[in-house]
This record gives C-alpha cells, sequence and structure tokens, in this order.
C-alpha cells in the first residue's frame, strides 16, 4: 500500500460584532473546533505520495507558509 499526504484549505466566515479587527479576529479564536468547522467548505489543495519515514509535511514546505 502507498503512503499520500493530502492536503486541504477549510473557508469558513463568521459574522462579529466587535469593536476592533483585533477583538472580532479574537472573539473568532476563541470558538470551539465543532463551532469553527460548522458549515465550513473545503477544497484538497494537494496529493502527494511520500515514501514510509519521509517527512511528509515538507514535501510542499517551500510552495506554503508551513
Amino acid at each position: 500500500m502507498k503512503n499520500y499526504a493530502v492536503g486541504i484549505k477549510i473557508y469558513n466566515t463568521f459574522y462579529i460584532e466587535a469593536e476592533s479587527e483585533e477583538e472580532a479576529e479574537q472573539k473568532v479564536r476563541e470558538f470551539s473546533i465543532e463551532s469553527t468547522l460548522r458549515d465550513c467548505d473545503f477544497n484538497v489543495e494537494y496529493v502527494d505520495e511520500y515514501k514510509a519515514g519521509e517527512e511528509c509535511w515538507q514535501i510542499r514546505a517551500d510552495e506554503y507558509e508551513v
């Protein structure tokens, strides 16, 4: 059996009342994982085969901010 690293991007939007952008961001960061992912959309960004023992996070590190 082969090994694959599958990268996804998760998209969601929240409408927040706050006094500032920083406060709005902080409120969203305090959401539970379930609240953050509820009704989200996601896209598969890549699927790359890797060898057992290879540090697969490095496969695309040069293309993304890791």
